[in-house]
């Protein structure tokens, strides 16, 4: 199958956050689509701040959802953090997977980073995410290293 990984917008929000609420105890659906409309209103200005991503089937159902932001680590440069990577198809997950790290791979080499970070999942995903110190550890994740 195949799945197109687009950004976020207003009409993929509220399905979207059946994806992201496993990961976000804290985060209700208000303050879910407060934060997408932020990044609606500043995607064409700052391209460096949080992006939403989500893969969608041909159907049109939200099956992935990933968030990005791009930052400096001290020891790999430039690199494209994924604190948010979130699968929602039994059937398909290579595949949905497959598609986001795709795109990933194309935003991190437009803004020309060494690296992309996975950050472990968890319940407090959103929360870490949330706060810039976070972004400066090096001992959470896994590393994807770009040519």
């Amino acid at each position: 199958m195949t799945y197109d990984v687009i950004q976020i917008g207003p009409a993929e929000v509220d399905h979207a956050f059946l994806l992201i609420e496993p990961v976000s105890s804290h985060l209700g659906l208000t303050a879910w689509r407060d934060f997408c409309s932020q990044l609606d209103r500043r995607a064409s200005n700052a391209p460096h701040l949080e992006q939403v991503w989500i893969a969608v089937n041909p159907l049109g159902r939200t099956q992935g959802l990933a968030l990005s932001k791009l930052g400096d680590d001290p020891a790999y440069g430039r690199t494209l953090d994924v604190p948010i990577f979130v699968v929602a198809s039994a059937a398909d997950e290579s595949g949905v997977s497959g598609a986001l790290i795709v795109k990933l791979g194309r935003v991190a080499e437009e803004r020309e980073c060494r690296s992309i970070r996975f950050w472990t999942v968890g319940r407090d995903s959103w929360s870490r995410c949330m706060q810039a110190s976070d972004y400066q550890r090096w001992n959470h994740g896994v590393r994807m290293m770009l040519s």
